[in-house]
């Protein structure tokens, strides 16, 4: 995998462990959310690559946010939304660092791009060692809330995740 997508496999594998929270809204896959159903959309945003040290062959810091956009019913007030929140904020927490490896054993055979798990899944993107030969590692910078808006017929707050690698 490129970088860019083992940054993005990791956070939304560590998203997808948080209990408690609705049905994930990735990008570019197709999504219908229901009328009266809370959901969450994410999107990686990168935003820079930079040598960290000068030399000829500098070691890199990738820096990004991770855009949480949670979707609650219309009426329901803002705690709904909040609750929720908090419950991100506490899963990615500021100087937490999130560890991936990408799940080799439970991989079957590829299909063209796709390449098909055992349990009927399948993963986007080809398999190769990450760029360091061993796990991801992404590290939180901050977490925060911003303000919520009507965006009828859901109230939806936006949580921003910045996130920072070395590679």
């Amino acid at each position: 995998m490129t970088i860019i997508n083992d940054i993005r496999a990791c956070l939304d594998t560590h998203l997808s462990g948080t209990v408690g929270i609705p049905a994930i809204a990735r990008q570019n896959v197709p999504y219908d959310p229901t009328t009266g159903t809370s959901f969450i959309k994410v999107d990686l945003v990168p935003t820079s690559r930079r040598p960290a040290v000068r030399g000829l062959n500098p070691q890199q810091r990738y820096d990004g946010l991770y855009s949480i956009l949670i979707c609650t019913p219309e009426g329901m007030g803002p705690g709904a939304g909040y609750d929720l929140a908090d419950l991100l904020l506490d899963r990615f927490n500021a100087t937490t660092d999130i560890g991936y490896t990408i799940p080799i054993d439970a991989i079957l055979l590829e299909n063209g791009d796709n390449l098909l798990l055992e349990n009927g899944g399948s993963l986007l993107q080809e398999i190769s060692e990450s760029p360091v030969g061993g796990p991801v590692i992404v590290s939180i910078d901050y977490s925060e809330v911003r303000t919520s808006f009507l965006d009828s017929p859901f109230y939806c707050t936006p949580v921003t995740i910045a996130w920072y690698i070395y590679s």
